[in-house]
């Protein structure tokens, strides 16, 4: 289990989608970097503030975002999912829209690396199709 274990109900997964809705993509590169930098604590008080929800969920909310199972909302990018496209041509697709911590969260989110592995994968791409 992860660093907080709990099991969720049918409630529980629909206060975390309305969460998840109020909370921005800057928002959630402020909890990583909070998560970073060790300080789990502010992080979750900090989704308790932006998100209006209860510690329970605010602590589920965060343990998500650390191990990658939740990605923000892209806007204005060209590609996220299409059919026919692998991990690799999505990236590129991000990183050449300039969106490089969605990139990397991508990465993170479909194959379980950590951060640090995702960005280094993410900067070993070449723009053209041959990396």
């Amino acid at each position: 289990m992860g660093l907080f274990s709990s099991r969720r109900t049918e409630v529980d997964n629909v206060a975390l989608a309305e969460a998840r809705t109020r909370l921005t993509s800057e928002d959630v590169d402020q909890i990583r970097f909070l998560l970073t930098t060790k300080k789990t604590v502010f992080a979750v008080r900090y989704v308790m503030e932006r998100a209006g929800i209860e510690l329970k969920h605010a602590r589920d909310l965060v343990e998500d975002i650390r191990l990658g199972r939740y990605v923000p909302p892209i806007t204005d990018t060209p590609i996220v999912r299409r059919p026919g496209t692998n991990l690799a041509e999505r990236t590129r697709a991000l990183k050449a829209a300039g969106e490089l911590h969605q990139a990397t969260a991508l990465v993170v989110s479909e194959t379980g690396m950590t951060e640090v592995e995702a960005g280094l994968f993410v900067g070993a791409l070449r723009a053209d199709n041959h990396a």
